[in-house]
């Protein structure tokens, strides 16, 4: 009996000791050079076009200036991944911006309907030299965060159709 006392113990000490391999609940993001070089670009002047004519007018490799909020789905950042959903502010409304509404998330603007919403987004990301998509989270990096506004200059994205605008961003800026 004593023995099995001893096993259940020592599994016991087993089970509860040795160093944690868990990451921290909320890491501070590091940002690559890639997106600091992105983040501290130079804006182009001049007016930005509206997400929804943009998703029509423009074409992969076209340049384009878009302004609106990090908004527009439950999730606008990606986790590891360099991209976030725009909204477009004369397209589709958070929930924080109408005076009879509350909500826990108010970056989904869900008090819009889905294909207003659809044709108010774009994705933004970033990209290394090669085209490829950066594996880092943005959220947190340089000041972006749900529902910030921020001017965007890129490259329509291969793979870009009047449905789905990804936009590869060469300067981000946070107002």
């Amino acid at each position: 009996m004593k023995i099995v006392l001893l096993f259940c113990f020592c599994l016991f000490l087993a089970a509860c000791g040795g160093p944690s391999t868990e990451r921290p609940e909320t890491p501070e993001p590091a940002t690559a050079a890639e997106i600091s070089a992105v983040l501290s670009a130079q804006i182009p002047q001049g007016a930005a076009l509206p997400i929804p004519e943009a998703r029509i007018s423009k074409s992969p490799g076209d340049t384009v200036l878009l302004e609106g909020r990090i908004m527009g789905v439950m999730e606008p950042f990606v986790q590891e991944r360099s991209l976030f959903v725009l909204g477009d502010n004369a397209t589709i409304t958070p929930c924080s911006d109408m005076t009879t509404m509350t909500c826990d998330t108010p970056w989904d603007a869900c008090c819009d309907p889905v294909e207003v919403r659809s044709a108010g987004v774009a994705t933004i990301q970033i990209v290394d030299q090669e085209g490829n998509l950066i594996q880092q989270g943005l959220e947190g990096v340089g000041g972006l965060q749900k529902l910030s506004s921020v001017r965007v200059s890129g490259v329509v994205a291969e793979g870009s159709t009047p449905k789905t605008l990804i936009v590869n961003a060469t300067a981000i800026e946070v107002m």
